[in-house]
């Protein structure tokens, strides 16, 4: 089998990286947030790393982002149905390495 045509391996692509999973985590927990919120709660992520990721799991259709106003604008992140399917593997990951993690 070709790596490629793998299916596990186009399952994980959107988890590639350090922060799809905490922002999907983060999400989890607190429900919809806006940028700075995330940003915020995500400690040493730099906001290009940040917009990267939301913008790679949006792309994913893992999180929905909704613009709610232009002036000033403000958007809001919330997880798709997609993103609420990974939220089990992701728990069972975590029990794997002994302990659960918090994300504030």
């Amino acid at each position: 089998m070709r790596i490629n045509d793998c299916p596990l391996t186009n399952a994980l692509k959107p988890l590639k990286g350090k922060w799809g999973p905490l922002i999907i985590k983060y999400l989890s927990i607190n429900g919809n947030s806006g940028y700075n919120e995330i940003y915020n709660s995500m400690e040493n992520i730099t906001p290009k790393a940040l917009t990267n990721a939301l913008h790679m799991l949006c792309n994913y259709s893992i999180i929905h982002k909704d613009i709610v106003s232009n002036k000033p604008v403000r958007v809001i992140y919330s997880l798709t149905d997609k993103g609420k399917a990974m939220l089990a593997p992701l728990d069972a990951i975590e029990t794997l390495n002994g302990k659960k993690g918090n994300v504030k």
